[in-house]
């Protein structure tokens, strides 16, 4: 199967080389590789000028794509939507850029994916990490925690191409939550997933969740809502992450 990696940059410079690197010391190399820039300002576009060279000469395709920012309409779903747009690949893999693959990582999805029979995508824990120490594993959950919680790490969630073709892209409403709403559609339509016990990403800590804490608590309760709007969950998991600043 081929495979599609996607990174959107906003003023990424910091740290989209490490997540360059990460790919091109995979032991499987990706088909492509696609970066949605979302107008930085900073040297993200020199950076990935670049790595381009290096990249084409590991045998992968990989091309920048300008997002233009569109009013009323939340830029990092839209940016994920428009690397949907153009991606070719069997099994896409949205990696930010500040996050990283362990070097057997894409390997390990798509032999996971060859074995599956008909599998809709393949989950991983997630190493969360600050200043380059693990402080915490992001487990993967059965998704009927969905009414309560996140249950699979987005970072460590690979597609394949049909289930965006059976449940369409994010949802350009959500700010922050669009990946909570996109994983209660694979519930509700009985996405087959597998899901793995090592961890095969790493994320720092500090992410656009947890700096808009209460923007991700209002946008994932009224999605859980709108998926169940009679379950009284969504409520009380809404009460307790405002309780305890979560």
């Amino acid at each position: 199967m081929s495979i599609t990696l996607i990174t959107i940059c906003l003023n990424s410079a910091a740290t989209l080389k490490r997540c360059i690197d990460s790919v091109l010391l995979q032991t499987c190399k990706p088909d492509e590789y696609l970066f949605v820039d979302g107008g930085s300002s900073d040297a993200t576009p020199a950076i990935i000028a670049e790595q381009l060279p290096r990249l084409q000469a590991a045998g992968i395709r990989a091309k920048v794509i300008q997002q233009e920012q569109v009013p009323e309409v939340a830029g990092i779903p839209a940016a994920w939507n428009l690397g949907l747009e153009n991606a070719s690949g069997d099994i896409i893999a949205l990696l930010n850029s500040d996050d990283w693959y362990e070097p057997q990582a894409l390997q390990t999805v798509s032999e996971t994916f060859a074995v599956g029979n008909e599998l809709d995508g393949v989950v991983c824990p997630v190493n969360l990490l600050t200043e380059g120490k693990i402080i915490r594993v992001l487990p993967t959950r059965s998704l009927r925690w969905l009414p309560v919680l996140m249950p699979v790490p987005h970072p460590g969630c690979f597609f394949h191409r049909r289930l965006y073709k059976r449940l369409g892209h994010y949802d350009t409403r959500y700010h922050i939550s669009a990946d909570y709403d996109f994983i209660w559609r694979c519930r509700k339509k009985s996405a087959r997933l597998q899901y793995l016990t090592q961890a095969l990403v790493n994320m720092e800590a500090g992410g656009m969740a947890n700096r808009n804490r209460k923007l991700a608590r209002n946008e994932t309760y009224v999605i859980a809502k709108r998926h169940t709007p009679w379950l009284a969950l969504p409520r009380i998991a809404w009460l307790l992450r405002a309780t305890f600043e979560r």
